[in-house]
């Protein structure tokens, strides 16, 4: 039996964070910015795979935590659609992503 994968979209807001971290580890090291592409790209199959696998947060969001560096994706499903709203680096201000949900409803 195939496993249904849904598709994944990434927010405005998502594209830019993931841009802007993907830069900065560039620009410390190509090597890295490729292995942190890396564990995003394997991080969004899983979550297509399987969307109700990670936990659950605040406003319905779930959220996956990348093995080997500081970030967490949060994102919602919808019918077969994946929305990733943030890429976001742990040391941030959590208000900053929730104030995105709130924004968008």
């Amino acid at each position: 039996m195939k496993k249904k994968l849904y598709k994944i979209e990434l927010s405005d807001q998502a594209e830019e964070d993931f841009d802007n971290a993907y830069q900065y580890y560039n620009n410390e090291s190509e090597i890295v910015a490729a292995r942190f592409l890396n564990e995003v790209n394997i991080s969004f199959e899983k979550i297509a795979g399987n969307p109700e696998l990670y936990t659950k947060t605040d406003y319905d969001l779930r959220k996956c935590v990348l093995q080997k560096f500081p970030f967490v994706i949060y994102y919602e499903c919808k019918e077969d659609i994946v929305q990733i709203v943030s890429v976001f680096h742990t040391s941030r201000n959590p208000e900053i992503w929730k104030k995105r949900v709130i924004e968008e409803c």
